[in-house]
């Protein structure tokens, strides 16, 4: 067996990884907007979003970061991509050339979503959640920087990378004999 054998993944492409995340981020934000709208019109307090109680930002806070982790975490999971990444051929795989999965584990998208999605969750803290936004913020430039895989603070922290292609193993066709 040679080194030629196992087919190696590329290192998504910066500009499609930015439209996959705006691809991403759009239905996204409309989700979040159907649950914002729950919130303001269900929660005591809510009503007036520029001025809503600790209660309510704490609700809309929790639940727009679970519904953020939710999709990110499950997606990969079942698909091993977002619908962004899909539409643009690229999946979420473990960082260790090592280990062969063809997608990264449930364990490694939560951090990488955490990362990615704190400031949704400390939205309401006042000064934290400028903090968190920049460590947001921070997660998805530093991809630009790092070298040659384009791994993001969000990506290190999951121990993923973002990459595109065919799978690193692809399942043989029903009824052809695997390689010897």
């Amino acid at each position: 067996m040679s080194g030629d054998d196992t087919p190696t993944e590329r290192p998504a492409g910066l500009l499609r990884r930015v439209l996959a995340r705006l691809i991403d981020l759009v239905v996204l934000s409309g989700i979040a907007l159907l649950y914002s709208a729950l919130v303001v019109n269900t929660v005591p307090g809510a009503e007036d979003p520029m001025n809503m109680g600790l209660l309510p930002a704490l609700v809309l806070s929790v639940g727009l970061f679970a519904i953020y982790l939710a999709y990110e975490v499950a997606f990969t999971a079942v698909y091993g991509a977002t619908p962004g990444k899909l539409y643009l051929r690229l999946r979420v795989v473990a960082a260790d050339p090592a280990v062969a999965a063809p997608r990264a584990g449930a364990v490694a998208m939560l951090k990488r979503s955490v990362v990615l999605y704190i400031s949704v969750l400390l939205n309401f803290v006042p000064y934290v959640s400028f903090l968190a936004l920049v460590v947001s913020v921070y997660a998805v430039i530093s991809s630009f920087f790092d070298r040659p895989r384009h791994r993001g603070l969000q990506d290190k922290a999951g121990g993923t990378a973002v990459v595109s292609g065919v799978p690193v193993s692809p399942q043989p066709r029903r009824g052809t004999p695997a390689a010897q």
